[in-house]
């Protein structure tokens, strides 16, 4: 579409449109991280000017997490994956808890009573009563009805799209981005961004409208 591929229409590639719904749930069960590192690049679309694919470090008191944002990934995978101190989980739901032996090395049996606790945790959650835009927009009409704070408000936002930013900072300029960004940052201004951005390959091309089925979301894959 003419909108897509470029910084000043489109904002960004996959870390900006594709992986922050993910920036926003790292937030949510990590809260904001002390530093960002990021590398991007264009591995495989030379009709836009931006990344198709980015791997971020984020930095946490006693932590690191990594992100990473794509398009050119086959499978369309996403995955959260929580490693612990005694356990691992993520979504799609797998648990793994392992153990260490005498030398150091983990003992195939690994910890089934752990993995037994966690899988009887989460069985005992009740599902969903909407997903998706539903449930999203579900939780604004009730808070309206309530008069309650949403789950998510614009603070919230505002912190996802700080991320963002930072990643596309550190990678721009090659360097670790502190947070949160202070308002002298150049990167704290619209504009910024645009001006600074690698064009990957210029835009040449665009179509008025999207041929064939009906737009698949998500991974098309069993």
């Amino acid at each position: 579409m003419w909108w897509r591929g470029t910084w000043a229409s489109e904002g960004g590639g996959p870390t900006l449109n594709h992986a922050i719904h993910h920036i926003d749930l790292a937030l949510w069960l990590l809260g904001r991280p002390q530093a960002v590192a990021a590398m991007m690049t264009n591995a495989g679309h030379d009709n836009a000017e931006v990344e198709d694919l980015s791997v971020a470090i984020l930095q946490y008191e006693r932590g690191l997490a990594e992100l990473t944002s794509s398009v050119v990934h086959h499978g369309e995978q996403q995955e959260v994956v929580i490693q612990g101190e005694h356990a691992r989980i993520s979504q799609p739901w797998k648990v793994v808890a392992e153990i260490a032996r005498s030398n150091g090395f983990p003992d195939p049996e690994g910890n089934p009573q752990l993995v037994e606790e966690l899988e009887s945790l989460a069985d005992a959650r009740p599902p969903l009563e909407h997903t998706g835009h539903t449930g999203q927009l579900g939780d604004v009409i009730a808070a309206l009805r309530e008069d309650r704070a949403p789950l998510v408000d614009g603070e919230d936002g505002k912190d996802a799209i700080e991320l963002v930013t930072a990643i596309y900072a550190a990678a721009i300029e090659r360097r670790t981005i502190d947070l949160p960004i202070p308002p002298e940052s150049p990167y704290y201004r619209a504009g910024t961004l645009t001006e600074r951005a690698p064009h990957f390959y210029e835009k040449t091309s665009s179509v008025l409208s999207q041929e064939g089925e009906t737009i698949i979301i998500g991974a098309t894959h069993a």
